[in-house]
C-alpha cells in the first residue's frame, strides 16, 4: 500500500476554507466549508428578538393612535345621531399628537443606527461572503 506523506501546514495562515480529508473508520475529520462565525445560537436569538427602545415606543403609540381613532369616530357618529353626545376638540388633538409622535418614533428607529442592526449586518455579511 502506498500511503501519501501528510502535508505540513505549520505556521501557515489560511483566509479561505480548508477541506481536510480523513478516513471515516480510522481518522474521522470534520471539515467546515466556510469560516465559522463564533456565536452561539442563544446569543443570536437574543440579538434577533431584542427590539429597540424607539420601536417599542412606536408600537405603544400605534396602539394609542388606533384607540384614539376608534374613540374619535365613535364620538363623531354618536354626535351625529344624538347631539347631546359631546365631541371635544381635544380628542382630535390627542389623536394627531399621538400619530405624529408614532411617526417620529418609527423614523428614529428606521434611520438612527443601533447596536442590533449593526451586529445583524455583520453576521449577515459574514455568511454571505463565506
Amino acid at each position: 500500500m502506498n500511503q501519501e506523506e501528510p502535508e505540513d501546514f505549520t505556521g501557515q495562515t489560511f483566509d479561505t476554507p480548508l477541506y481536510i480529508n480523513g478516513n471515516l473508520e480510522t481518522n474521522p475529520q470534520i471539515s467546515i466549508p466556510r469560516i465559522p462565525f463564533l456565536l452561539e445560537r442563544y446569543d443570536f436569538d437574543k440579538i434577533i428578538k431584542r427590539e429597540s427602545f424607539w420601536l417599542n415606543i412606536a408600537n405603544t403609540l400605534l396602539g394609542a393612535v388606533i384607540a384614539l381613532f376608534i374613540n374619535m369616530i365613535a364620538k363623531l357618529l354618536g354626535n351625529k345621531i344624538n347631539s347631546e353626545i359631546p365631541f371635544d376638540e381635544w380628542e382630535v388633538y390627542a389623536f394627531l399628537i399621538a400619530l405624529i409622535l408614532m411617526i417620529i418614533s418609527y423614523c428614529i428607529n428606521r434611520f438612527v443606527p443601533n447596536e442590533k442592526r449593526r451586529i445583524v449586518k455583520k453576521i449577515k455579511d459574514h455568511f454571505e461572503n463565506s
